[in-house]
């Protein structure tokens, strides 16, 4: 049974450095090649455990210089985990509400990626918004539409917003430029404070993202 909550909060935000920078890298591993989102999300979820009394083996940043096309011409200069895909534009998640994330894609790679997410120290999932198109900030086309009935509705501006088990992030189009970053701007939701995972797989890759969500109050704006 799907449960859908509707919550009213605040945008959440954050800078470079901070509590998702502390701690061991994500790993990359070696998967069998797949052809679209289908192929995807028959792969299952490979996350690190960490128990109740353990400490959160939270992935470290480092600095990127993604060129992306329109825009200011680049994205933010850190990302999340080992590529060619990261986390990015935000250092710390928080309980409750929910966060705005940016999704960089480095050029070598067109193809799409999903990404997953669930608590490693607990039963909670990681919920996420489509992607929104800002035409003149260079971020990419919106994402394609996750299947499936949304598990939870966020209220963001006075509206209520889905938001889905997965983010679906499309391959590059003909229409794309070649040689440039894809940057995608996607937001996510976490109910409960815990130590939590994303996994990022692509066609030729798989490689997981781990953070921290503190039993903390978000700061105020």
């Amino acid at each position: 049974m799907i449960v859908v909550a509707v919550l009213t909060v605040a945008c959440g935000a954050a800078s470079h450095g901070g509590p998702l920078a502390a701690g061991s890298p994500a790993s990359n591993a070696s998967v069998a090649p797949a052809a679209d989102f289908a192929d995807l999300r028959s792969r299952p979820l490979h996350l690190p455990a960490a128990g109740a009394n353990q400490t959160c083996p939270t992935t470290p940043s480092h600095d990127l210089a993604p060129v992306v096309n329109g825009g200011k011409g680049k994205g933010p200069g850190f990302g999340f985990g080992p590529g060619p895909a990261y986390l990015s534009g935000i250092v710390q998640i928080y309980p409750g509400g929910f966060d705005n994330e940016v999704w960089l894609i480095e050029p070598k790679y067109a193809g799409p990626v999903l990404i997953r997410g669930h608590q490693i120290n607990g039963a909670q999932f990681v919920a996420f918004s489509e992607p929104i198109t800002f035409p003149i900030g260079g971020f990419s086309s919106a994402g394609s539409p996750p299947p499936g009935t949304p598990v939870v509705s966020v209220t963001i501006g006075g509206s209520p917003i889905p938001f889905f088990q997965e983010l679906d992030l499309p391959a590059m189009t003909p229409t794309d430029a070649k040689g440039f970053w894809r940057m995608f701007f996607a937001r996510t939701h976490i109910e409960s404070p815990g130590c939590y995972a994303f996994q990022l797989d692509g066609v030729d890759f798989s490689l997981v993202t781990v953070f921290q969500v503190p039993d903390a109050a978000r700061p105020g704006a």
